[in-house]
């Protein structure tokens, strides 16, 4: 199983939304061109190299307005 399949067994989604440069340069990523991030409650991983960087920290993270 791959490290996606198991984030979205877990109840992860793929977010989609914007994600800052500075997120990057926290992390210090050089592969940010192929980040993938995904979403649970406030936690947002990443899966675009092995690195598997995650925080909970939604600084630089575009945020979604709630028009419902």
């Amino acid at each position: 199983m791959t490290h996606k399949e198991e984030l979205k067994k877990k109840g992860y989604t793929r977010y989609r939304g914007a994600v800052d440069a500075s997120v990057y340069e926290y992390f210090n990523c050089d592969r940010s061109w192929k980040a993938e991030w995904y979403l649970k409650k406030g936690h947002y991983r990443c899966c675009g190299c092995k690195e598997r960087c995650e925080t909970r920290d939604p600084e630089g993270f575009q945020l979604f307005l709630d028009l419902g």
